[in-house]
This record gives structure tokens, C-alpha cells and sequence, in this order.
């Protein structure tokens, strides 16, 4: 009698991990905060990073930025990678760009900017419906309340400033972070910064996996897994602490807050660092002040299987052959070569 195949189940972060390249300043920086689900009045964003000895980065907008743009802006990177492999003359922008839409997206994303618009450097453009934007994102509504809500958070997006100085080189440069518009098509077009664009063209970038992102409960958590994917690649190990955390996800140095409040967000850092622990390709010890995190480096997906597949047979006490889960999704608009920005240097300093 023909034994039944087992058909085991890859975990969809597994079989699809959808790598999204970022920027180690992007995810280092506190560009992302948690933010009250209360209709008060956002924070205004004025944040700062040091990249290396000679360049400064600063971060301006009139609304601070929470969990649902950063999902946003990794959704769109994803998309811009994607497409650029498919059609690398088409995406890529550039100050000649005379089409109608190319143009308008340039301007935009150089609104303001004090320095002459031939010396920006060339950057990446993307379209999509909002419907796909939902999708990737994460939610199973494409109705009209959703489209208004993804449409506000773009728009947070395109008004933050990002303003460049360089010491040696005694410039300053700035731009917008991303730049949008709506065609006649009815589709979603949208530019990049060129500093975001760089990680999805050169070598030298941090890895956070949307498969994994999407999972996670909270946007304390969905913060947290961006921070440490920047900090760490496969198979590293870091331990930090709750305190430093909490300074992160909430900056304000100088600014007191009552005893209670900190102690709510060590509570909440705590549970989001345990749900990032619970992820396929993570490890997470809580210790009494400190949390030690290591990233497990990922096996193939076939690879996966076939060990799941022997574990099942050794507890069953049979040898039973293995059939791959049905891909839903193609899994090339996915792959991505492994890399990190711990490796490879991220840009030159100049």
C-alpha cells in the first residue's frame, strides 16, 4: 500500500521573506516613534544623525512620523526595487527626465532645495495601484476609509525634509523623502530620496523582512524588529537594554516624563522585544535590565522543509516522503542576495 505524502506548511517568512534594502541611517535614526491611537495633535520632527565623522543628517516635518509610515516607506522600497530590476531605464530619475510625471516628481522632491537642482544626484521612481499598496501593507480592506488613512501617511512622508551636511565637502544639500502624485492613470506615483535609493542600488545595506513586520502585533514591536534588523545581520548577536530602547522609540532628552510613563514603556518595550523573539529567525533573552538578541541566520526554504519533514517522521516512527506547500506568490519578486551594511560600507564619505 502507497503511503500518503506529508505536505508540510513553510512558514510564509520562510518561503517569501520579502527583504527589504534600508538605509542604516533610516533605520538607526528616530525618524519612527509609537504614537497614540488619540486624535491629538502629532509632535513636530526634528530629528538628527551622525553619520560617520563627516556627514550630518537631519530629519524636519511638521508631524512626527509612527509604525504606519514606516510600514508605508518599506512597502514602497520594496516596490522600487522590484520594478527597477524589471525596468532599470525606466525607473531611475533624474533631472532629464522631460516625461510629464517624471518631471512633476523631481520638482517635488527637490522643493526648497537652496543648492542648484543639476548638481542632485539621480534617485529612483515606482508606481502602483492603491489597491497593491493595501495589499502589501498588510491590509485585507481596499474600501475607501483605508485609501484615506495610507493617502495620510503618504502625505506625512513627502513633507519631511531631509537636509544633508557635509563638513569636508562644506555643503548642505536637502530634499524631500519620498515625492507622490496621482496620474491620469489613477495610479500611485512616488520618488525616492536619493539616500533611500542608494541601498536598493549599491552594495552596503541593512535587511529588514516585511513577512516578518507584518506579523508582529503592536507598533512598538513592528519599531523595534526595524531597529535591530538595521543593527544586526544573520547570524550576529547584540544585547541591549530596556532604558536604551525606551530613549529611542521615545526621544526628548531633557524632557520629564512621570515615573509611571516610563515604566509603561519598559512594559512596552518588553512585549514587543518577546514578540520579535517569537519570529522564526529570531532569539530573544530578557534578562532583569537588559535583553540579549540574536538573529538566527536563515536556512533555504527547501532546506526547511526537509527538516520539518524528519522531524515529523521520527516522531511518527515513518519515513515519509516530503511535498513542497503550493507557492501562492512568485517567489522572484521576493528574492533578494543576501547582504548587510555591517559588511559592506553603506556610502563614502563625501
Amino acid at each position: 500500500m502507497k503511503r500518503p505524502s506529508l505536505a508540510i506548511a513553510v512558514p510564509p517568512e520562510a518561503t517569501h521573506p520579502r527583504v527589504v534594502r534600508l538605509s542604516p541611517p533610516v533605520g538607526l535614526c528616530q525618524l519612527f516613534r509609537p504614537l497614540t491611537k488619540s486624535r491629538a495633535a502629532r509632535p513636530t520632527l526634528n530629528e538628527t544623525y551622525q553619520y560617520g565623522q563627516d556627514l550630518t543628517l537631519r530629519f524636519s516635518a511638521r508631524e512626527a512620523l509612527g509604525a504606519p509610515e514606516q510600514t508605508l516607506l518599506l512597502v514602497l522600497l520594496e516596490l522600487a526595487e522590484e520594478q527597477h530590476r524589471r525596468r532599470p531605464v525606466e525607473q531611475r530619475l533624474d533631472r532629464t527626465d522631460r516625461t510629464e510625471i517624471g518631471s512633476q516628481l523631481w520638482t517635488s522632491l527637490h522643493e526648497d532645495s537652496p543648492t542648484p537642482l543639476q548638481d542632485e544626484p539621480a534617485t529612483l521612481m515606482l508606481s502602483c495601484s492603491w489597491s497593491e499598496l493595501h495589499r502589501r501593507c498588510g491590509s485585507t480592506s481596499v474600501g475607501g476609509a483605508v485609501t484615506e488613512s495610507r493617502r495620510a501617511s503618504l502625505a506625512r512622508l513627502c513633507e519631511v525634509t531631509v537636509w544633508e551636511k557635509s563638513e569636508a565637502a562644506r555643503t548642505v544639500r536637502s530634499g524631500r523623502l519620498v515625492s507622490w502624485l496621482v496620474g491620469d492613470d489613477q495610479k500611485v506615483h512616488v520618488a525616492l530620496n536619493h539616500r533611500l535609493a542608494l541601498a536598493l542600488l549599491s552594495p552596503g545595506y541593512a535587511q529588514v523582512l516585511l513577512s516578518e513586520r507584518l506579523r508582529l502585533d503592536s507598533q512598538t514591536a513592528m519599531l523595534v524588529h526595524a531597529f535591530l534588523s538595521t543593527c544586526l545581520g544573520q547570524g550576529k548577536t547584540m544585547a541591549i537594554g530596556y532604558a536604551t530602547l525606551v530613549d529611542r522609540l521615545w526621544p526628548g532628552q531633557g524632557i520629564h516624563v512621570p515615573a509611571s510613563t516610563h515604566r509603561r514603556r519598559i512594559a512596552d518595550v518588553k512585549s514587543a522585544l518577546r514578540s520579535v523573539g517569537r519570529l522564526t529567525h529570531w532569539e530573544v533573552s530578557l534578562g532583569n535590565s537588559v535583553a540579549n538578541v540574536v538573529r538566527v541566520r536563515a536556512k533555504p526554504a527547501l532546506a526547511q522543509t526537509a527538516e520539518r519533514a524528519k522531524r515529523e517522521a521520527s516522531s511518527t516512527g515513518k519515513d515519509s516522503p516530503v511535498a513542497t506547500a503550493r507557492e501562492m506568490t512568485r517567489g522572484s519578486h521576493f528574492k533578494v542576495p543576501s547582504a548587510s551594511y555591517a559588511e559592506q560600507p553603506f556610502w563614502k564619505n563625501a
